[in-house]
């Protein structure tokens, strides 16, 4: 099979299994097909991977099929129980999901066949196996956990299957399938009008996906009424040739790389941190049932020779970051640490959440994780140890629909990444910082919202000429400005207020040294805040700026 590559060079393609051990050709489906060139430094080998539908003219050569495997029939369940109890058996890395202390609230999913179910109360500490559920609300639910229905759930048949969305019902037939008697479900295990519970409880859900024996992740339901146990259509590449044969012709699908899924869930603010604190994750994915633990990297639960190869998630942090005793292992040293979290902020901040007050929640479980394991204060989405270069996010150009921020919110403090509700980047590492935290101003709440700055100011036109344009965006020659608000907005915060640059720190970028600083306003009562961020060539400007604290609101 020929193909063309940059340069018009042929590439032909050939069947990789149409050798034998001692080298003779054989006659062969085409599984693998490999090619290669020659560039002036080595010898590039590309391999890819062909699909013919069943009743093309092509299926006679090619025996790999369009992938679709139903998810829910015994076969694949009894290949996911193998694969946990091979985890559970010889997985040193996924220690913690073991046999522990059950949650507050747990559904009691009963046997296969009970048209019942009942919310268990986990008052005497009792130890246990559960699974928990990772999925998309997608809108109000028709039943939920509230004060007036907590008695009643917790009685002998106290939930009708037959009542429940379809993903939690769904769920619930995959703990009973797995032959697991306890399910966590948000909606069902945290008191959904009890702002104290809702607190109590998210402050636990590290704990809780942490040590559930494996989560479920309904990767394809955009709505809890859709459930994930039902799929439609299945997996052809998107590249595809017609070969011409002497008779008729075929088309052959070719994929040349890893798949990668194409999940709701991947969407979703709340679903990052249960991604990240599981030890195990049974994936209910388009075309088949996925794997993930901390040892082993997304696979397919059934294997064989038509399983696709998967991208590997952006969000699969190094499992050491949350190791006790990660001693030389990725995630140990700052540089290391500091990298991670930035990731984890812009990750994060890509998702959707369907209330914004969720800014800081949706991530609580992971921020809890770390402060133990490093050993650090978390402020508002800031570690304590790394404040002045966290402080060094900035609104990406053309980031998100802009009427959506009309105003920051006051959830968080000017200085955090939390008070806006779109996406946020950060700059490279700081090579020098030029301010320091002085103190803190916690006003009686658990976590300081106004930070004093040991640091040097100038006027924002003595760093660089700001203008603003059309879209909301600063230019200038020697400082470019990334606002936090978008046009009127913007206009709004600073009104005529006089704009002022604190120097953070330096970074390298192109082997040339660039500052960074923080655009602040005064707005009264020795209080600054923040209004976006600055990047500027001229750092021998500040040469002449002497230190004076600053407090941060």
């Amino acid at each position: 099979m020929d193909a063309k590559w940059p340069g018009d060079r042929p590439l032909t393609f050939r069947n990789r299994q149409a050798v034998d051990k001692a080298g003779n050709m054989v006659c062969r489906p085409f599984h693998v097909l490999e090619g290669f060139f020659m560039t002036d430094a080595d010898k590039v080998v590309i391999r890819v991977f062909p699909y013919a539908k069943q009743d093309d003219a092509m299926a006679r050569l090619i025996p790999r099929r369009p992938l679709r495997r139903d998810v829910k029939t015994k076969k694949v369940f009894i290949k996911a129980k193998r694969h946990y109890d091979q985890c559970k058996r010889a997985h040193k890395a996924c220690k913690f999901a073991r046999d522990t202390v059950l949650p507050s609230r747990v559904l009691d999913v009963g046997t296969v066949d009970d048209p019942y179910l009942r919310l268990f109360i986990n008052d005497a500490e009792e130890h246990g196996e559960y699974l928990a559920l990772s999925y998309c609300w997608g809108g109000e639910q028709k039943v939920l956990l509230r004060t007036r229905t907590l008695k009643d759930m917790s009685k002998e048949n106290g939930i009708q299957v037959e009542t429940l969305q379809q993903s939690v019902k769904d769920a619930v037939e995959v703990t009973r399938m797995l032959g697991f008697r306890y399910l966590w479900v948000d909606a069902f295990c945290i008191i959904q009008d009890c702002k104290k519970d809702q607190q109590k409880e998210i402050g636990k859900m590290a704990t809780i996906y942490k040590n559930a024996a494996i989560t479920i992740a309904a990767g394809t339901a955009q709505r809890a009424k859709d459930g994930f146990l039902k799929q439609a259509g299945a997996y052809l590449p998107d590249e595809r040739v017609v070969v011409k044969g002497a008779t008729d012709k075929g088309t052959v699908y070719l994929r040349s790389g890893p798949y990668e899924p194409k999940h709701t869930l991947d969407k979703r603010g709340w679903v990052l941190q249960e991604y990240m604190l599981s030890s195990r994750l049974l994936i209910f994915s388009e075309y088949e049932l996925l794997w993930q633990c901390k040892e082993l990297e997304l696979q397919s639960v059934v294997g064989g020779d038509e399983a696709l190869e998967y991208l590997q998630p952006l969000e699969g942090l190094p499992w050491t970051s949350f190791k006790e005793d990660n001693a030389g292992l990725y995630g140990h040293d700052d540089g290391e640490k500091l990298y991670l979290w930035k990731t984890v902020v812009e990750q994060y901040t890509r998702r959707l959440l369907t209330n914004p007050d969720d800014r800081l929640d949706a991530l609580r479980g992971i921020t809890r994780e770390l402060e133990v394991l490093w050993e650090d204060s978390n402020y508002f989405g800031l570690w304590e140890k790394w404040f002045v270069e966290l402080l060094a996010w900035y609104k990406p150009k053309g980031a998100g629909p802009k009427e959506e921020e009309l105003q920051r919110s006051d959830r968080a403090p000017s200085w955090s990444w939390a008070s806006l509700s779109r996406q946020v980047m950060y700059t490279e590492r700081f090579i020098k910082k030029d301010a320091k935290v002085k103190g803190w101003d916690t006003l009686g709440t658990r976590s300081p919202r106004h930070a004093i700055l040991h640091c040097r100011m100038l006027n924002a036109e003595d760093v660089g000429q700001v203008e603003i344009d059309e879209d909301g965006d600063a230019i200038s020659g020697g400082c470019d400005e990334f606002p936090d608000l978008y046009k009127k907005a913007f206009r709004d915060e600073v009104k005529d207020r006089e704009v002022q640059v604190l120097f953070l720190g330096v970074v390298m970028r192109n082997l040339k040294e660039l500052g960074i600083g923080l655009v602040v306003i005064h707005v009264g009562n020795g209080f600054y805040q923040r209004v976006g961020l600055a990047q500027f060539e001229d750092i021998i400007a500040w040469e002449a700026a002497g230190y004076q604290e600053i407090k941060l609101k």
